[in-house]
Formats: structure tokens, C-alpha cells, sequence
């Protein structure tokens, strides 16, 4: 079980947040109708996850096109 503290202070509410090892990506908008319907045929307590994965394999697809395109 996780348990998100809020600090005590006052701080500036970034749209995404990276303060060394995880991110935090706050009150994230997907406005890109393939994405929203992927995600809507999954059940509600696996999408986290699944947009996670999404995300990972979304992130290597690109850095292999960069390497590729960089030779």
C-alpha cells in the first residue's frame, strides 16, 4: 500500500512534475480519440497500469526511430 504525502509547504503546481526517480504527471488530458477509446475498453482499476505500459513501449518505439534515423 502507497501512501502520497503532501508537503507542508506551499509549492507551485507543476502539469508534470520530475523529482528524481518517479514522475508525477497531474490532472493529465488525452484528447486523442485512438488513445481515449484504448484506454475506455479497459477496466477502470487496470487502466493506471495499462497507460503506464502504453507509455513504456511508446517511449522505446520512439528512441528506436532516433537511433535509426541517426545513422
Amino acid at each position: 500500500m502507497q501512501h502520497h504525502l503532501n508537503p507542508i509547504a506551499a509549492s507551485i503546481d507543476l502539469p508534470v512534475r520530475h523529482v528524481s526517480a518517479p514522475m508525477r504527471v497531474g490532472e493529465l488530458v488525452i484528447t486523442r480519440p485512438s488513445v481515449v477509446a484504448y484506454l475506455e475498453a479497459i477496466p477502470s482499476d487496470k487502466r493506471e497500469i495499462a497507460l503506464l505500459h502504453a507509455l513504456e513501449v511508446g517511449v522505446a518505439e520512439l528512441a528506436a526511430r532516433r537511433e535509426r534515423f541517426a545513422r
